[in-house]
């Protein structure tokens, strides 16, 4: 019989237990029926791109391309890129922490961080500057509309508009508030033409209606009831915005409303989070598949969303044992060319995502995956043999780690308190590809999940899974 060990990941509410976790692998599904999911594969890992600044401790807070340049911003320091990874320090911003956002206009790249202050990099000459102008608000985020560069001012509710192409050009008269619902406006950001303007408390709309006074207006039964929890949550995809809410559950927009996208057992790990206010939301595409990155760094969780599949799976790094588990290295990501760069949260290193690449930079990738509790009725189960199907003979060669890789079992039978074991079978060496690993006499249960573990820095595929068991009468 099969096993329930192909699908994605959430939390047992039960109890602090992962329960059918997915960690550092994707579900992918049978194109004729999206719902049948037929293998796992194992995420992207990091090949270096660029190291801006060496030594730990150094947070890529944001990273922007615009004129095919790729601009970044390290604790208070911003680099312009060229797509061969070269770096050239172009000068410092007055904030080293906290979230940094981008924007351009087509002359000008924007960059505000919630002080009195906002810099202008000018496309042209790739100089970064100041902004100058007195009247330019404590702007705590930025995007750009039809020749405007749009701003919430820092814990006033004011939305600001530069002049027309023009980001160090701002009017103290040239502002609006959404007033649909009494709470401070926290983040904007345009989608096809319309801009989003989220609040504590609710979301609203605004078209640019051409008025002299100002030119954007809420579109009419544009409020929706719902608002965001964290003001860099929000990223654009395929059109559609996608944030962590005021409720701590994952929305998208669907035309001006929105829908849940998080499940309730992903929606009862992020309650568990003492902090959630400083998530960082990002998308990266590879392989076909649009993904929704949502990082929480106080609680030091990634978690990802597949757009393509509606899946969820965990994303970590894993560097040492001592500290075996954490948030994944990316902080921010841009597709720069052909490749999607991420910029690491610690080591002011940036990095281009590779299905090709088993390791993140020079460190292991540890894939994870454990199933669903497997029991009948209370009865006690004799687990005769379990066989997990994969794409084998992937090994490496040269007497390296990989060489021969490694699958690792355990179980446990008290709903992941205690763990077995671990039982170690080969995936195959490189050209074995009927290499079958399967595991015998198991001992039996009345309730039983399994864990699977790989570490080994090679291509990993999970097609699925089938077991030989036998239910015993007491």
């Amino acid at each position: 019989m099969q096993i329930p060990f192909i699908g994605g990941a959430y939390t047992s509410r039960s109890s602090n237990i992962n329960a059918q976790t997915c960690i550092n692998l994707f579900p992918v599904v049978n194109k004729q029926d999206a719902k049948a999911v037929v293998a796992l594969y194992g995420t992207p890992g990091l090949n270096l791109f660029s190291t801006l600044i060496s030594g730990e401790g150094y947070v890529v807070r944001a990273a922007y391309v615009a004129n095919d340049t790729l601009y970044a911003v390290v604790q208070d320091r911003v680099y312009s890129v060229t797509s061969a990874g070269v770096a050239t320090l172009l000068g410092t911003i007055s904030t080293t922490s906290g979230s940094v956002f981008m924007a351009d206009n087509g002359i000008q790249v924007i960059i505000v961080d919630s002080t009195t202050n906002g810099y202008i990099i000018t496309l042209a000459t790739n100089v970064l500057a100041i902004i100058a102008d007195a009247d330019f608000p404590d702007a705590a985020c930025v995007t750009f509309q039809d020749g405007y560069f749009i701003v919430v001012a820092e814990s006033t509710g004011k939305i600001y508009i530069s002049g027309l192409y023009s980001g160090t050009t701002w009017d103290p008269l040239e502002f609006t508030t959404a007033e649909g619902r009494p709470d401070d406006a926290l983040t904007v950001i345009s989608n096809t033409h319309d801009l989003w303007i989220f609040g504590e408390k609710s979301t609203e709309v605004f078209y640019n209606s051409g008025n002299a006074d100002f030119p954007f207006e809420r579109i009419q039964g544009a409020l929706i009831d719902i608002g965001i929890g964290a003001a860099a949550s929000t990223t654009k995809i395929n059109g559609q915005l996608y944030w962590f809410s005021d409720r701590r559950q994952v929305c998208r927009s669907v035309g001006y409303q929105y829908e849940f996208i998080s499940t309730p057992d992903i929606d009862y790990q992020l309650s568990t989070y003492s902090t959630v206010s400083d998530a960082i939301g990002f998308n990266y595409v590879i392989d076909g598949h649009s993904f929704l990155v949502l990082v929480f760094p106080s609680a030091g969780k990634t978690w990802v969303y597949d757009v393509t599949t509606e899946f969820w799976h965990e994303w970590q790094s894993w560097y040492t044992t001592a500290v075996p588990w954490s948030r994944h290295r990316s902080n921010c990501a841009v597709q720069f060319g052909s490749n999607w760069i991420v910029g690491d949260y610690d080591n002011g290193k940036l990095y281009s995502l590779s299905m090709t690449a088993y390791t993140d930079e020079s460190h292991s990738i540890r894939r994870q995956r454990v199933t669903q509790v497997i029991d009948k009725d209370r009865l006690r189960i004799v687990f005769h043999k379990v066989e997990i199907e994969f794409e084998a003979g992937v090994g490496l060669t040269g007497g390296v780690q990989g060489e021969d890789p490694q699958a690792i079992l355990e179980w446990s039978d008290d709903g992941g308190h205690v763990w077995s074991n671990q039982h170690w079978r080969g995936i195959g060496k490189i050209g074995e590809y009927k290499n079958r690993a399967i595991w015998r006499r198991l001992g039996m249960s009345r309730n039983r999940i399994f864990r699977f573990t790989i570490s080994d820095p090679v291509k990993v595929v999970i097609i699925g899974s089938d077991a030989q068991l036998e239910a015993c009468k007491d």
